[in-house]
Parts: C-alpha cells; structure tokens; sequence
C-alpha cells in the first residue's frame, strides 16, 4: 500500500451488527496507521511496522502457551552444595525474604511490604503503568524472588492484572549486545521467547497488560544514559539495547506496560528517581527464616539442629545468614564439617574460613569423591589444583579490575587460554549462562577468589598485584598488602570492596594460612608469624579517625575476620557501664554499637538510649536494630515523628522481640500515632507504650483508641500523661475502657482533661466492663479555680467519690497528686474509701490532706475490707501530731511522708509506733523532713521492727558524721536492705568514705548520693 494512500468506505450498520470494510489483505502495514470510525479514531502511536492483530482465540492461546512455556522455566532453581551445583523445586527451597518499601539508609521510611503487594500502586499514582525498582545486596535473593513471582503468575496465583510477563538478565543482555549492537523491542521479546512470534501487535496493544522485568541492573555493562539517548516510540524501531530500557522506563515506548529492575545498591542511581514508582529493598532473612532455612535444606532434622546450634552460637555467623546466598555455602560447610565429627575448634568461625572450607571442600570431593580426607592428602590435592585456583583467581581480577562490583564472565577460551581446569569451575563454584561462558554462583565468591589470588601472589611470588611493588631490600609484609587495599577503599570512600577486604584480612590469619597451605608453595615450612596482629592494629587506629559511619561497619567486619574482638569490647563495655553518656558518640561509634548489639551473644532486655549524648543520625542507626531486644527507652531523646518512623518498621518485623517502649518526651505528633496504630496492629507483643509529655494532643489519642479497641491489640500500660489533652479526647477513652479488655494502666496526668472529661472517663470506670487497675490523674487540672486560687466548686471531687464507691470499680491504683485538692476534698475522698475493696495504691502527694485528712483516713484503714498497701503523702502539710496514728497501720507496705514539717519528734513517734505494730513496711521515705543527728538515737531499736524494709530515703536532711554510727547499725540489723537515699545531708569526705566501707561489707547494698 502507498505511503499517505487514503482509504475511505462511507457505510453504516445498525447497533449491534458487524461491518467489515475496509478489508486489507496483509499482515503487515508500514504506519503509522490511523483508522477512523465515526468519532472514535484508534492510532497505531508508535509508527513502524503494524502488523495484523490476533483474534481473540489465538490472542487467549499465546496467552496460556507463554504461560504454560513460564511455569515450565521458572519452577526450578540451580542449587550449590559440597558436591556441586543441583536443580530444586522453587516451591520447595523459597524462604520468605523480608522486603521494605523505600531506602535502606538511616533517614529512610522504609516500610515492610509483602512480595504480593510489590505492585500495588501508591495513592495517587497510575495503576497501569508501574515502574518498580527492587535493590538488594549481593546474594540476598533478588533473582529467586524474580523467578518465585514470576512462577506464581504462570501457575494464576499472583499478578494477574497482566497477561504478559517477559524476564531478561541484565547479564545476559550484556553477552547478547556483543554480538549484536542494535535491536528491536519484539526481536528481543523473540530472542528470549520463540514462542512469541509476531509480537508487535500485542506490544503496541495499550488494551494487553505486560509487564517487564530487567533483573540485575548492576551485573550489565549496558550503556544506559538518561541525560543523552535516542527518543524511541516505534515498538519495531532497532536501537540499542540500553536505548530500549530507558524508553521503557521514561514511557516513551508502550507507555501502558510496567517495568521492574532489580540492582545492587552500588547501581541504583543509574535510574532518575522521578521515573520511578516505587523503590523497595530486600533485607533478606529475618532470624526465624535463617533456622527454617536449615531445618528445609536438611532431611537429617537432627543434623539440622546441630546446624543451627553451631551458628547461632557464632552471632556473626548468624547476623550474615540474612543473606540467602551465604546459608547455601555455610550449609553445605557445615554439612561436611559435622558428619566429618570435626572438633568445634575446626568448625569455621568467620565469613574468610567459611569460604575457604567450601572451596577445599569441592576440591576434595571433585578429586576424591570425599568429603573428608586425611591433612597430608589434603595438601597435596590442593597443590595439584594450585595453578589452577591462582589462575582463576587471577583472570576474576583483572576482568574486574577490582574497581567495580559487576559480576564477570568468562568464556571456556580463556579457561583453556590461563590452564584452568574445567572440572574446578563446572564443580559449584560457577554456572553456565545462555551463551556458555561461566559466572561465579555468587559475587561473594568471585571477591573471595580475586582476593586469594592478592593473597597467593604475596606469599608465592613475593608480588603485590593491588600495584605498589616492594621497594628494594625492603620486608615483605602481608600486612602492608592489606594496608594499601584498605587505604584505597577508604579514600575513594565507596563500599564495593566490602567482601574482598574482609577475605583479604581474614587470609592473613595463621589458621588460614594452615588450613590452605596445600596452595602455598612452601606450604610445609609455613612460618610462625601472624599478620593479623600487624592488620588489626592499623585497622584499630584507622577507627579511631573521623571516618564514614559505614567504612566504621567495613572495619569491625574485617576484625571479625581475624578473630580481633578487642575494638568490641570497649564498645561492649562503654554500653554496659554508661560511660558513653560523659560526651557525645559520633554517628560512626552508633554504627559500631549497632553492629555489636547484632553480634552479642548476650540479649540485652532493654535499649536504653536515653543515657547517652547521641546526635540524630546516630540514633535512628541505633534504632534499626531494636529489634533485638525487648524494651527500648528513648526518654528525651527528642527522635520526631521520622525517628519513630523507623521504630515502627522494625516493630512490623517478625523477629522483633519489643515489648516495652518508652518514648517519652521525644516531640511526637499525632503523625507518630498513626504509624503507632499500623505497627500495633501487626505486632502483637506490645504491652508497654510511653509516650508522656510529646505533642500527640486529642487527634493522636483519638487514633490510639481505635488501634486499643482492636481485638489483636495487647497493651497494657498507656501513658499519654502532658500531651495538651483536652476534655474533647475523653469521651472515645470512656468508650474505649468499656471495650478493652487487656489495658491495665491509664496515665492522663498533666493534661487540662476538665470536669467534663473527668466526668465521662468515671462513668467508663462504674461500667462492669472497664478492667482498668490503675489510673494517673495527677495534676489534671479538672476543677474550677476562683480568683485567689480556691475552689468555687469541688463536684470533681464528687465524681471520683462515686467512682469509688461504686461496686464494678477495679481500680487498684489511683494517682491524685497535685491536684491542689482542699482539706475538704481530700476528706470526702477518704470517706468514700469506706466502701471499696479493691485500692491497693493511693497517692495524694501535693494536695491539702492535713492531719484531719490523716486522721479520717488512719481510721479507714483499720477496717477489714481497706486493701492499701502504698501510701504516698509527700507535701501535704502534716506535722509532727499525725505521726503517732499513722503508724499504727499492719497492711502499709509503702509510706512516703517526704517534704512535710515532720522534725525529729515526728520522726520518733513514728518510729515509736512501728515498734509496737506488727510493721510491714518495704518502702519508707523520710526525705525533706526536717531530721538532724538527734533523731538517729531512734534508729537502732527500731530496727526490729524492720526486718521487711528494703528501701530507705532520708536524703534532703541535715544528718553529719555523728550519726554514722547510728546508721551503721540500723542497716547492719536491717536485714533485707537493698537501697538506702542519703544524698543532700552534711556528712564529711570522711563520712561518707566510713558509708563506702560499710557498702564493701554489704555487696547487695545499693548508696546513693554519696561524694566521692
């Protein structure tokens, strides 16, 4: 057909009938071509070749034999093992991996997302056309996860909103793009899938969802320019290889069709971020996922087991077995290891040795069939294969150029061409691709031969490959090879290097240098020297420099390698003794923490950041591992809501073990209540959330409520004590109480809650299905104040009264201070105690209680039914006259009386009383009474009396040196001491060294407040 001929058939049908016109006899038409019926015109946009569409019978067809051609190809996976590389059932190796939305860097909002979900659009954005980028370490499972989704479409169980999925290796392209420059989109679809045929049509068909896939960006060589490249919008147009990536991703090319790139972290960048969708990380293996890993790789569950013990007690073992690829070698190391009946000081303990097993290992059952022989048989069958691992190794080097972290290939020529025997690379150290030539199964290992072959060069040829050669008469030292390598990471500050200058440190170590001594030429007479010692106390000295946090992490890793831990336990130590908090800690020391609290053998209960000078950057590090523990305080710490961002993602995880968070004055929104909410519905374990004086206000309350009715939720304790709450946020906690059943603990102190909410929160504690045991009020603000600041009204009083007295009351704790409550008040309050059973705890401290209030409440407490075991009465104005009665009580356990005008004869009476009752008291506090030396003549006979306290606090007196004595033999006889308050007082240097003397005496005796 001519060029611009223009075909026109005016004819008309009825609805509902067939028209056929105009009738083309061809299957392909140069375009573009326009076809115009009535006003509905549809366009071929791309120009170029169109060719004839499918009917809808033969389109279904294609559909279900790509299908059908994808399950047969993706079902399978290639696994390595001590006796080479073997094909397995996809469904029955794949271990979940966890997946995060967005970077994995420390200011990231990485989110954990579900493989499934991986193209769910975000809010706003176009359902049809996703371009979705997935990075990932190497090793961590991008390509299986490709191969896993890939499956579970052609089998209908996942990603059916597209009816074409077209996978291509970016390593495979680079090997195509040799041999061909230049190509079209459907020849490339056809190269990989013969089965596809005439592909154009359905390319170009905006109507057919595809969705593209270009798995490992960071293994092509691809040319892929954003900035300067050819505008392709023909489907059939022949460009390059990258021209078509780049066309894909801008939608300049089937702007209809979803792309997903995978890559290492080293080559996201190539790809413009306002192209992108959504950016997601595998982080690979959660803890639970690494023993499953054994426990499905093993059919010997015992064996299994044995696996699993030797790796966790290994802690840096078990933090690398988050990378998939690192449990395949370590399993198939173990496996050998253990069936051999190796001793445990055999058992490889660092990423170098475990690496250097798997390789003798292959070797030895390639030549032997064994998996185990005899040491002399060993050395001579490395030696045999010494040419052949030094040749290997250094071809990986040079085609790397030890610059970048590209995967490399090479083709069986250059085997032939450096004397490298076949059976070595074909044995479980490489795989075969598409075009023959052979890849490392793993880029770990490929770093680690490339790094044998720097380490067999020195000690064989005296030669330093990394390029400074040894000046004349100069020692030849290993360590100074090693020095340079980490010199030059450091300064072009890239991590690439990571695994080559980790195996290149840990080949320094004498138990390396043993076990593969078949491959050293002079392997018999292996010299008693160490270079580690030399490596490690560079690397320590490079820490103590302003570095990078993450060359900080390169470096522990490395001391890792030679078994150094010395770096570590200062740091171990500084967290366990707290004496990071005397300075500020650099981001790079926070990294350093993080990376020990992931190696501990140890679990900490509680991260306790709140002691420490930390810098923001610092802390979210930290906060990234929090995981590991089962409480974490960031008291004051000031993280905002992107801190707690990062808290809540970790709370989402599977191995988080957090049960306690203690977020306290930290600036939070009610933005951190909505990630809050998210995180408590998939973590369960939550029983403990602090989070007094932030910012939440009644919006952040409101959303804690809806996440508390939720039956999933757990928590128990909720303080959201200063957080300018109003009465507005006190009618959905009433409705929340009636509906809760786990929440134990209330805190609303320091908020202006008024009478009304007051009001409203009372009516939930009479309903019979509030469970609520205790309840902070202090200092709430929830009655009217006259001129002169005394009450014109006490109904708020009255409401706590009826609360009281009511009988569905469970309330066992009841937190009233600094409420500035009248004489008055705080009778009525006592009175209404007449009638329950179930306060165990009631603290009226800073509120006008007076001796009348003492004495009502004395008699009270002498009734069978009273249950108060805790009283606290700091502040309240009583004197010396109260004290008599206030002692005769036999169920008190606690007693705080500080900051009231008792003196010394209040004190005595006091004392006087105990003696002559049967006393219980655990707790007493004496503290800003008013006692001096004269009192103390009342301390030692009362000891008797005593013997259940542990906690004393006479601190904020004017006790001297004279009293000493006294004191000596009142904690001597009081048997169950543990703590005892004595700061503020006025004894001597002397004195208060006669009271560490006394604590040498008393191991379990704690002294606070003594000058040294």
């Amino acid at each position: 057909m001519a060029t611009g001929h223009r075909i026109e058939n005016h004819q008309s049908v009825k609805s509902g009938g067939k028209l056929f016109a105009p009738n083309i006899q061809s299957d392909l038409i140069s375009g573009p071509v326009t076809v115009s019926m009535g006003n509905k015109t549809i366009v071929n946009h791309y120009g170029g070749s169109y060719e004839k569409e499918l009917s809808d019978s033969d389109l279904e067809e294609l559909k279900e034999t790509h299908r059908n051609k994808s399950r047969g190809e993706f079902e399978a996976m290639m696994e390595s093992g001590g006796k080479g590389r073997k094909q397995v059932l996809l469904s029955e190796r794949f271990i979940k991996v966890s997946l995060t939305e967005g970077e994995g860097d420390e200011d990231s909002n990485a989110t954990p997302i579900e493989s499934e979900d991986l193209f769910e659009p975000l809010a706003g954005q176009n359902k049809t056309a996703l371009t979705i980028v997935t990075e990932g370490i190497a090793g961590i499972g991008k390509t299986v996860l490709v191969r896993k989704l890939i499956y579970e479409w052609a089998t209908g169980t996942a990603l059916s909103e597209y009816d074409f999925i077209f996978n291509f290796p970016f390593r495979e392209l680079s090997l195509l793009s040799r041999d061909k420059k230049e190509i079209s989109l459907p020849e490339l679809v056809k190269q990989y899938y013969p089965h596809m045929g005439k592909c154009g049509s359905i390319l170009a068909n905006e109507a057919i969802r595809t969705l593209f896939i270009f798995d490992g960006l960071s293994d092509g060589q691809l040319e892929v320019d954003f900035n300067e490249h050819v505008v392709c919008r023909d489907v059939n147009g022949v460009v390059t290889f990258g021209t078509i990536l780049v066309n894909l991703v801008k939608k300049e090319l089937i702007p209809s069709a979803s792309i997903w790139i995978t890559t290492r972290p080293g080559a996201k960048n190539i790809i413009p971020p306002q192209y992108i969708s959504r950016r997601t990380e595998l982080k690979g293996f959660q803890d639970q996922e690494k023993e499953d890993y054994f426990h499905r790789r093993c059919q010997d569950q015992q064996l299994a087991m044995r696996m699993i013990q030797v790796v966790k007690k290994q802690r840096n073992l078990f933090a690398m077995c988050s990378v998939p690829a690192f449990c395949c070698i370590l399993f198939s190391v173990l496996e050998t290891v253990l069936k051999a009946g190796k001793i445990e000081d055999e058992i490889p303990q660092t990423l170098t040795e475990v690496y250097s097993h798997f390789l003798v290992h292959l070797i030895l059952f390639q030549e032997e069939k064994l998996e185990f022989v005899k040491p002399d048989l060993q050395v001579k069958l490395l030696a045999s294969n010494r040419d052949s691992v030094f040749n290997l190794g250094k071809l990986v080097f040079e085609k790397s150029g030890n610059q970048s972290p590209q995967t490399v290939s090479f083709s069986e020529t250059e085997l032939t061409q450096h004397h490298i025997k076949h059976s070595l690379v074909c044995g479980g150290l490489c795989k075969e691709n598409a075009d023959a030539s052979y890849s490392f199964v793993h880029l770990a290992v490929q770093e680690y031969f490339a790094a044998l072959y720097v380490f067999l060069s020195f000690h064989n040829q005296k030669k330093n490959p990394l390029g400074k050669g040894f000046k004349l008469f100069e020692k030849h030292s290993y360590s100074q090879v090693c020095k340079e390598a980490c010199e030059a990471t450091f300064k072009d500050g890239k991590n690439h290097q990571e695994f080559f200058l980790r195996f290149l440190c840990g080949l320094g170590t004498m138990k390396s240098q043993h076990f593969l001594k078949g491959f050293l030429e002079h392997g018999g007479n292996i010299k008693e020297k160490d270079d580690s010692t030399k490596i490690a106390k560079f690397l320590k000295k490079t820490l103590q420099t302003n570095i990078p946090p993450e060359q900080t992490i390169n470096i522990l890793h490395c001391l890792n390698e030679l078994n150094d831990i010395s770096a570590l336990d200062e740091i171990k130590n500084a967290f366990k003794t707290g004496s990071f908090s005397s300075g500020t800690i650099s981001p790079a020391q926070c990294s350093a923490l993080a990376f020990l609290l992931q190696t501990l053998e140890e679990n900490y209960k509680e991260l306790d950041l709140s002691l420490y000078n930390l810098p923001a950057i610092g802390i979210k590090r930290l906060l990234l591992i929090a995981n590991y523990f089962t409480g974490v305080k960031l008291s004051g710490a000031n993280i905002r809501d992107s801190g707690l961002k990062i808290l809540t993602d970790v709370m989402q995880r599977q191995d988080c073990k957090l049960q306690n968070l203690k977020l306290d004055g930290n600036n939070l929104t009610h933005k951190s209540c909505e990630q809050l909410v998210t995180a408590l519905k998939k973590n369960n374990s939550i029983i403990l959330l602090d989070l007094a004086d932030n910012n939440i206000q009644d919006k952040g309350v409101s959303l804690l409520c809806k996440a508390l009715t939720d039956e999933q939720c757990s928590l128990q304790i909720l303080s959201v004590g200063g957080n300018k709450l109003t009465s507005s946020s006190c009618g959905e906690l009433a409705t929340m109480l009636k509906e809760n059943k786990t929440l134990v603990e209330l805190d609303l102190s320091n908020n202006r809650i008024g009478e009304e909410g007051l009001r409203q929160l009372c009516e939930a504690l009479k309903s019979e299905n509030c469970t609520l045991q205790k309840l902070g009020l202090n200092s709430i603000f929830a009655f009217e104040f006259g001129i002169m600041g005394t009450y014109e009204d006490a109904s708020g009083a009255e409401i706590l009264c009826d609360v009281l007295k009511s009988r569905n009351c469970t309330l066992q704790s009841l937190q009233l201070a600094k409420n500035s409550f009248t004489q008055k008040c705080c009778t009525n309050l006592i009175s209404s105690l007449t009638d329950n059973s179930t306060l165990t705890e009631l603290d009226l401290s800073s509120n006008s209680v007076q001796n009348e209030g003492i004495a009502a409440l004395c008699e009270i407490l002498k009734e069978p039914n009273c249950k108060i075991k805790s009283l606290k009465l700091a502040n309240t104005k009583l004197t010396s006259d109260c004290c008599e009665t206030l002692a005769f009580n036999k169920t008190l356990t606690e007693l705080d009386v500080s900051m009231n005008e008792l003196g010394n004869n209040g004190v005595e009476r006091l004392f006087s009383s105990f003696k002559a009752s049967d006393c219980k008291l655990e707790k007493l506090r004496l503290s800003k009474t008013g006692l001096t030396d004269a009192c103390c003549k009342e301390f030692q006979p009362t000891a008797a009396a005593f013997q259940e306290l542990m906690d004393l606090d006479i601190s904020h007196n004017k006790f001297t040196d004279k009293s000493i004595e006294s004191f000596f033999q009142f904690i001597w006889d009081c048997a169950n001491l543990k703590t005892i308050r004595v700061e503020k007082n006025r004894f001597s240097a002397n004195g208060c060294k006669k009271l560490q003397e006394l604590k040498k005496e008393r191991a379990d005796l704690q002294i606070v407040g003594l000058k040294t």
